[in-house]
């Protein structure tokens, strides 16, 4: 039976809300209690920190090496438990993580009670995240078979045929080789994968867009795929299928239909990215990560090599599709400080009117500053990284980390990168 869990306070609700893939960018809502914890789909935080008191403390971090079992009532009064070891502990609230690496967020006015187990705590092995991924599929109303596809990272469950979660399986270790020796070689070590990566694909888009709802983030239902920060998984479906093509049964045949959908093999790639950098020490699950510097990341390597079955050459290619939406925005809404408003908080990202602008640009000044200012680049990522869960900084301390890295004369900056970005092809 599903467990559940809920936010602190209706206050964190809009504080940890988290951006919408770019296909569908500001479609969630949370309710008050969730089967899955908050649902939040990436990609980064709303910094709302205007309100006195919206956060718990976060003073007194406390990650646990033994099992605690938490019970504590749901929004009809029920009681409900969930196990798993202590990330924070604040003075109105928990924040747990099971052992599929879920998160939870229980409110100390709850709770009703908690045992700390001598048991130490462990990561569910590949194939019991992957039953548990089928668990939450049924749960979902999705009443169909599914197959565990296991690789060295990844637990896949999958209603496909088995041919497309072994091709999905190769373009994610790909994708891991790829991101680890691309950043290796740019002085940002990763740490190592803690526990396998849960993967989810569904059939068809209807059964996708069930999981959407289930999740309580529908709009994504619109796209090809979601990263669900909460329960730290990839949620695909099968994108070579259609109504008028029968399921690929072979590696090859899928891979052939998978050149003809650059586009929409860019958004695994898009999801997978969040996947990582949330799991390799790059990002902080319930922190503080800039919106520009998560999205920004993941429209970085967004572009897939499918032509290449070992290699993954096409990393740090124009993003032809984010450079001409940048310069359209600079011929007709760019405003001088638009690297400051990018940076200081999200508010841009979660905007229906601007968000597609800050997308772009946040793709361009990654890409610039990856490509000109990698070390800067770097000892930035290894600050943020460093951020504690459920802890926000006001607008001023975000502009005053970017400063830090990259100098206090953001005018200069902002020059440089539109002489860069002009000489892009």
């Amino acid at each position: 039976m599903q467990q559940r869990s809920e936010i602190i306070n209706p206050r964190l609700t809009r504080r940890l809300m988290l951006d919408r893939s770019w296909q569908s960018l500001i479609a969630a809502s949370f309710a008050s209690v969730s089967p899955l914890a908050g649902q939040q789909v990436c990609h980064a935080q709303d910094n709302d920190s205007s309100q006195p008191g919206a956060m718990p403390s976060a003073d007194v971090q406390a990650t646990s090496k033994v099992i605690s079992v938490i019970s504590f009532q749901d929004e009809t009064g029920s009681e409900t438990s969930v196990e798993g070891r202590v990330l924070v502990r604040a003075s109105d609230g928990v924040l747990l993580e099971d052992p599929a690496r879920r998160l939870w967020t229980i409110p100390s006015v709850r709770l009703e009670t908690e045992t700390t187990t001598e048991r130490p705590f462990e990561f569910f092995d590949p194939t019991q995240l992957g039953s548990r991924l089928i668990e939450e599929c049924h749960s979902a109303g999705i009443d169909t078979d599914f197959h565990v596809h296991t690789t060295k990272n990844y637990a896949i469950a999958a209603s496909t045929p088995e041919a497309y979660s072994q091709w999905t399986g190769q373009l994610l270790e790909r994708m891991q080789i790829a991101f680890q020796s691309y950043w290796k070689n740019r002085r940002f070590e990763l740490t190592p994968l803690a526990a396998p990566l849960p993967v989810l694909i569904l059939s068809n888009q209807t059964q996708f867009a069930k999981m959407a709802e289930f999740d309580r983030t529908p709009a994504s239902a619109n796209g090809q795929g979601y990263y669900l920060v909460t329960a730290n998984r990839i949620v695909l479906f099968d994108l070579t299928a259609s109504r008028a093509d029968s399921p690929a049964k072979t590696i090859a045949e899928i891979h052939r239909r998978a050149q003809q959908i650059p586009a929409s093999v860019a958004t695994v790639v898009h999801e997978s990215t969040h996947q990582i950098a949330f799991n390799r020490g790059m990002h902080q699950r319930y922190a503080d990560n800039p919106v520009w510097l998560t999205e920004g990341m993941a429209m970085y390597f967004e572009a897939p090599d499918l032509k290449s079955r070992r290699g993954w050459s096409g990393i740090g290619k124009v993003n032809a599709s984010r450079l001409f939406r940048f310069r359209e925005f600079l011929k007709a809404r760019r405003q001088p400080d638009s690297i400051e408003t990018l940076v200081r908080d999200n508010s841009r990202f979660g905007d229906a009117d601007s968000a597609i602008d800050a997308y772009s640009e946040a793709w361009a000044l990654t890409y610039f500053l990856i490509r000109t200012r990698i070390r800067d680049y770097a000892q930035y990522l290894t600050a943020i990284s460093q951020k504690r869960p459920l802890h926000w900084d006001d607008p001023e301390d975000r502009l005053a980390a970017f400063q830090s890295a990259f100098g206090s004369n953001i005018a200069k900056l902002n020059r440089e990168l539109l002489s860069f970005t002009a000489r892009l092809k």
